[in-house]
């Protein structure tokens, strides 16, 4: 069964570079064909349906032709549009973007389009996963990473914030408002991260919609009832009820593999690991690697890269495995000018 391989970049150099490891560690450490990867992007402008208007950077010209064989389509920016406001008691407001929402929009844009038809599956990642060896296999059908995230009764809960704590959303009310009957309401599963369709279901009218309604559903509810406001998790929430509204099975994986937050234990990981490398590595000591993927905004990480080697030997093959395919992408002559900015829309 041929699988495609999904993941959003949005045209800025912040996520371009994540993008370049994640081909090149897909590819060569994962075992996945080029013309098995696909990747959808987006200049980082407002919205608009004319996607001429909008000019690649060198960078992701660059990527293209390093990779001729991965598929590349561009979509439209729909998270830089308004999807809620907030007004302020002294005379201002200001609209709310939401760029999470584009690893969804922009799939439901391909799904819709035909773009993916030639995959019997397709298998949706993010940018900062980082494949450490050959990609585990998935058992056939619809299936979702289990995560943290997703708590049925009380979404978007905090509870570190001491005086602040608050309680979240009753995911089941909100499929009950939404007529979502029992027997659909009982297939609901508590993942996110990555997901894995039948793409003849993927690509059903009813499933699109529904992926973009809940995440806005969601984060209009967010800004009425939860003091935060809207959550930046919203997209990891969403899919699922959208899944339960459409009545779809899907299985829950729960292999240590595939759960984004394995490589922060104290442990090498098992073979074959999917490291979501989201967060920063000198949280956890024990790595004794000072990589942090949020400084590298402005600049690439290989630029970095003697200080890295130089704290190597680490603990973990991983971590080393990590740094250096770091170092080898550092040795490929391309083009990876970006001053593609962000805009915020105007009303």
């Amino acid at each position: 069964m041929r699988v495609g391989h999904v993941v959003f970049c949005e045209d800025k150099s912040y996520l371009l570079w994540q993008t370049e490891l994640f081909i090149h560690s897909l590819i060569n450490r994962g075992g996945v064909a080029e013309q098995d990867i696909v990747v959808l992007f987006a200049t980082p402008q407002y919205h608009n349906h004319d996607k001429s208007l909008h000019e690649d950077s060198a960078y992701m010209v660059s990527l293209r032709k390093k990779h001729p064989q991965c598929k590349f389509f561009k979509v439209q920016n729909f998270g830089r549009r308004n999807w809620y406001f907030r007004f302020e008691d002294n005379g201002t407001w200001h609209p709310r973007q939401y760029p999470g929402i584009n690893k969804w929009t922009s799939l439901c844009e391909a799904a819709n389009a035909g773009w993916l038809d030639e995959y019997e599956e397709v298998l949706l990642l993010e940018q900062d996963l980082w494949f450490s060896d050959k990609l585990p296999n998935l058992p056939t059908g619809n299936c979702v990473t289990a995560n943290w995230i997703n708590n049925r009764y009380n979404a978007f809960e905090v509870k570190d914030k001491e005086d602040k704590n608050t309680i979240g959303l009753d995911l089941d009310d909100i499929m009950k408002l939404c007529k979502v009957p029992g027997v659909s309401r009982d297939k609901w599963k508590g993942g996110a991260i990555i997901f894995k369709f039948a793409t003849n279901q993927l690509k059903k009218a009813k499933f699109l919609n529904a992926i973009v309604n809940y995440n806005q559903l969601l984060l209009t509810l967010g800004e009425l009832s939860l003091p935060q406001g809207a959550r930046h998790e919203t997209d990891m929430v969403a899919p699922n009820l959208a899944m339960a509204h459409c009545d779809m099975n899907c299985m829950l994986i729960q292999d240590n593999m595939w759960r984004s937050d394995v490589w922060t234990w104290h442990q090498e990981p098992p073979p074959g690991t999917v490291v979501h490398y989201g967060w920063d590595f000198n949280c956890y000591k024990h790595l004794k690697c000072t990589f942090n993927k949020f400084i590298y905004s402005d600049k690439l990480p290989w630029e970095d890269i003697e200080k890295y080697k130089s704290e190597d030997p680490f603990p973990f093959k991983w971590t080393s495995n990590f740094i250096d395919d770091l170092f080898t992408l550092s040795q490929h002559d391309m083009d990876r000018t970006c001053k593609n900015g962000v805009s915020t829309p105007i009303i």
